[in-house]
């Protein structure tokens, strides 16, 4: 082939005033409340452009790159015979940012390529892109360095098959890292340095389209200068993706899932919710944790900010003595909850609330006991309590918490570690189990522990229900979540 400040969800915006006149503050309150509504509607979007206008040029908020400008055609955009971009010159961005773009057809022809670019300065001489290449039939995305216009691959390539419409091809740039992302699955990455400012934006080979393009700039966290946080679109349903990066979070660029609440109950105070993956990545073998609780409408229902954060490794909560990338204790408590509490809070006074099983339960748990300062109440279904050592799962515990006497002096649930912290649950309910499938006998003797340190808990019906986020018993957590959450006297 020939190759010629974080944008998304903000914090709420709290007015108040005083009436003058019980008269007009019914009519301005509504005035409020809808500039309120627009403005949270407003924030939840990233620098983007549909297209959607009449034939010609991109027009303003686009700059052609040297080779030449891509054009609208039908609703999107299309590239010419050659190698063709467009820069957006709208806002002003940093070094740390991606570009994203939606494919409008499965095949492309011949050579044709398209793909999104980040860092794209001197009339686009100096560019990262990722490419989307038909490759005589065998497509594969593909990630390049443009310096002075001369071509260098980076990484290896991905053979991705045929891509349908609408598939979402994302390229990120934070520090020194370049990412090549499918609908949010890293596909090809990169470390790379010669490349800094710039910006977004498009670029394709041949005829190739193009639709819906979306930027985001990415800023260090100022709370925590190791945690990078950048926007990268919402879903249908309503569900905020981010892609993150933390020196606690495994290797490269992870991502932080959102779903906030548009029609929270009446008088349901705000809290927020983690939800506790049990598989690296976004993966889904069990079910999925945030699309689950969207389907019940727990936002709305109980007033709930959901978070879900993604991991390199299978996640047990555990910091990892042998790895500093691997503190993953640390990221929640660290990285993660200050992050949201500063940019997602509406009241200042939330709670934090947990929920997972398997791994994640027996996670949430530690996490519950060990930070009862950070958290405040958290359900844990069908999980291994009894679990003696850090190998106990292979690879898969033993990843996580790295050594046997980590796992024994710091995370396993035994009568010591417990009456050692138990002083924050034995006035106050905090914690719901359950669980009836694959961990009946790790759930009913941690019932009994419990019990015998005077830790004040509730314990579901046993019933029988799938090893899966899906399988029913979600729906009866939350509910004992926001019960335990209404009985707590002082928040902690």
């Amino acid at each position: 082939m020939s190759i010629g400040g974080t944008f998304g969800p903000n914090v709420a915006k709290r007015i108040t005033m005083r009436a003058a006149s019980a008269l007009w503050v019914p009519a301005l309150l509504a005035v409020i409340l809808l500039i309120l509504s627009s403005a949270q509607a407003a924030s939840a979007t990233a620098p983007s452009d549909d297209f959607n206008r009449p034939d010609g040029s991109l027009g303003s908020g686009w700059a052609a790159m040297s080779d030449g400008a891509l054009s609208i055609a039908s609703q999107a955009v299309v590239g010419t015979n050659g190698t063709v971009g467009v820069v957006r010159n709208a806002e002003t961005y940093g070094s740390d940012q991606s570009s994203q773009i939606e494919l409008t057809s499965r095949q492309l022809s011949g050579e044709q390529w398209v793909g999104p670019v980040v860092r794209a300065q001197n009339g686009g001489q100096d560019t990262y892109v990722g490419i989307y290449y038909w490759n005589s039939g065998s497509p594969q995305l593909r990630l390049y360095k443009r310096k002075a216009g001369s071509w260098t691959q980076l990484g290896n390539p991905y053979s991705s098959g045929p891509l349908p419409a609408a598939t979402k091809l994302q390229i990120s740039a934070v520090g020194s890292t370049i990412s090549f992302l499918q609908d949010g699955v890293t596909r090809v990455t990169a470390t790379d340095t010669s490349i800094s400012g710039g910006a977004p934006g498009i670029m394709s080979y041949g005829q190739a389209t193009a639709d819906n393009w979306v930027g985001a700039a990415a800023t260090a966290d100022p709370g925590n200068a190791g945690l990078t946080v950048t926007y990268r679109s919402t879903d249908p349903n309503g569900i905020a993706s981010y892609d993150v990066t933390s020196a606690n979070n495994g290797y490269g660029t992870q991502t932080l899932r959102v779903l906030t609440p548009t029609h929270p109950a009446a008088g349901v105070p705000h809290s927020f919710l983690y939800v506790l993956p049990v598989e690296a990545g976004l993966g889904t073998t069990y079910g999925d944790g945030i699309a689950t609780l969207e389907a019940l409408d727990a936002q709305n229902q109980y007033n709930l900010t959901i978070v879900e954060p993604s991991f390199a490794i299978e996640p047990w909560y555990a910091d990892n003595p042998n790895d500093s990338h691997l503190r993953y204790d640390t990221f929640m408590t660290t990285d993660l909850v200050p992050w949201v509490t500063r940019n997602l809070a509406t009241t200042g006074h939330e709670q934090n609330w947990l929920i997972g099983f398997s791994k994640s339960g027996i996670g949430g748990q530690d996490l519950l006991l060990n930070h009862p300062d950070v958290f405040t109440v958290a359900a844990s279904w069908d999980f291994p309590a009894n679990m003696s050592s850090y190998d106990r799962f292979s690879s898969s515990s033993a990843n996580q918490y790295g050594t046997d006497a980590n796992f024994q002096a710091n995370y396993r649930l035994t009568p010591i570690f417990l009456q050692g912290h138990k002083l924050p649950f034995i006035s106050s309910n905090r914690i719901w189990i359950g669980g009836y499938r694959s961990f009946q006998t790790d759930v009913s003797d941690y019932d009994a522990l419990l019990n015998s340190e005077g830790i004040l808990h509730t314990t579901g019906t046993p019933t029988q229900m799938d090893h899966r986020w899906d399988s029913g018993w979600v729906q009866i957590a939350l509910a004992a979540l926001r019960q335990d959450s209404q009985n707590l006297t002082t928040s902690p």
